[in-house]
């Protein structure tokens, strides 16, 4: 199987200490370097010199951007987006000046692994990220790492953070635009992108002993970056680190470093068993939850039907009111008929009492003026009555005084006949009566 020209795109900055290992490391792995150091102030790039030739194919230095110099983390991948479309090679790996990459198969080199991945068909390489500490024990957790190989100084580690999982950063130069500065260098994207399921191994020293914690993150890096950069979420790994704080951990939090089984566990561990797991985990939680689901809707369901239950009962009840209602109804509306029919007739009797009554009225009219007729007649007669008794008034005492005329006339008489004289010629009278005359 051939085996692919594969170049590490490495920045750094003040990494002196550590540089010459890893471009040596790569160089025995069968990758070439081109180095992007990024202003640095140690001896860096005198220490990647010495390898050109000998595995270093390039060293670029950036020009400082501002005062004091700022670390432009997009620049730099944007910077190896470019050189992954210029330079001539097989494929690329985005890689750190701290790090160790190597095959996930015992003595096979990474080169020839990636030549195995490409000959699979796969075009992309993921990685095992292991961070590695000083410790309490030993000279790496008290002073300068020795000039040995800080993989033997510093044997003890730690699982890479959640938000570092993800590592593709090893693709195939398939002469299309790649994008690292997206993902803020966690992942390489491109057209047409397939990850191999093993992972690479990722052997991380950010940290090479307390002094030189102290160092990189309150000097080297955390005033210069980008406040930009820090607003999207980018450069966490040092956030909560105050100063004064200790960089030595202790190895008991550590778990120590053992080839065989970590190669092992990257074998059980592989991205398809990641996902077929997550994909379990998932049916599992949708399980959980279509159980949970099941549960609420149990639950909601007896209550439902409890209050079915009571509304059942309601209705039941209410139906009996209707029922009631209606019969009160159909009552209310027979009276309400005879309401009617005695309002028809009441109207009926209404009309005719109101015609009754216009023509008593009428009547009534008539006989008050026949009466004020009576009446005017009454009082003519009245008037005449008034009248005839003054003219009968006038009568009486007329009469009166004529029967004390005539009263006082048979006093004369009387006193005539019972005279002398009238006896007298009572013989004549007598006589004169016989002989027609009058008296």
């Amino acid at each position: 199987m051939p085996v692919p020209n594969v170049v590490a795109l490495i920045s750094a900055f003040n990494e002196a200490d550590i540089i010459g290992q890893v471009i040596e490391h790569l160089a025995s792995e069968g990758v070439s370097v081109y180095l992007i150091d990024d202003g640095s102030e140690d001896e860096t790039v005198r220490e990647a010199e010495a390898y050109v030739g000998r595995g270093v194919i390039g060293i670029e230095r950036l020009a400082a951007a501002s005062i004091p110099h700022r670390f432009d983390w997009a620049a730099i991948l944007r910077r190896k987006e470019a050189l992954a479309g210029s330079l001539s090679a097989d494929w690329f790996i985005h890689h750190d000046a701290d790090e160790f990459r190597e095959s996930p198969l015992p003595r096979v080199t990474l080169a020839e692994a990636i030549g195995h991945v490409d000959a699979l068909g796969y075009n992309a390489i993921d990685f095992h990220l292991l961070n590695f500490w000083p410790t309490t024990g030993g000279q790496a957790g008290v002073g300068p790492v020795p000039e040995r190989d800080v993989r033997q100084s510093l044997p003890s580690y730690e699982l890479g953070e959640p938000w570092n999982r993800i590592q593709v950063k090893c693709w195939k130069n398939l002469g299309l635009p790649i994008d690292l500065a997206s993902s803020g260098g966690h992942e390489v994207r491109f057209a047409g992108r397939n990850v191999y399921p093993l992972r690479f191994l990722l052997r991380h020293y950010p940290i090479r002993s307390d002094a030189h914690g102290r160092r990189k993150v309150f000097v080297d890096r955390l005033p210069r970056f980008l406040p930009a950069e820090r607003a999207q979420g980018w450069h966490v790994q040092y956030e909560g680190i105050v100063e004064g704080a200790s960089f030595v951990r202790d190895p008991g939090t550590l778990a120590q470093y053992e080839p065989i089984r970590v190669r092992f566990d990257l074998a059980l561990r592989n991205r398809e068993v990641e996902e077929l797991e997550s994909t379990l985990a998932g049916c599992a939680a949708d399980i959980a939850t279509f159980t949970r689901s099941v549960a609420e809707l149990r639950s909601v369901l007896d209550r439902r039907e409890e209050e079915a239950a009571r509304a059942r009962q309601v209705f039941t009840e209410q139906l009996a009111e209707l029922t009631e209602a209606r019969r009160i109804l159909d009552d209310k509306e027979r009276e309400a008929v005879h309401a009617r029919q005695v309002i028809g007739d009441t109207t009926d009797a209404l009309h005719a009492a109101r015609a009754a009554v216009e023509a008593r009225e009428q009547e009534s009219r008539r006989a008050r003026a026949r009466i004020a007729e009576q009446a005017d007649l009454l009082r003519h007669r009245e008037a005449a009555i008034a009248a005839g008794a003054l003219e009968e008034e006038a009568h009486r005492r007329a009469l009166a005084d004529h029967e004390r005329a005539l009263g006082e006339a048979q006093v004369a008489v009387t006193r005539i006949q019972h005279s002398l004289s009238w006896r007298v010629t009572a013989p004549l009278r007598q006589l004169g009566s016989w002989l027609g005359w009058k008296s």
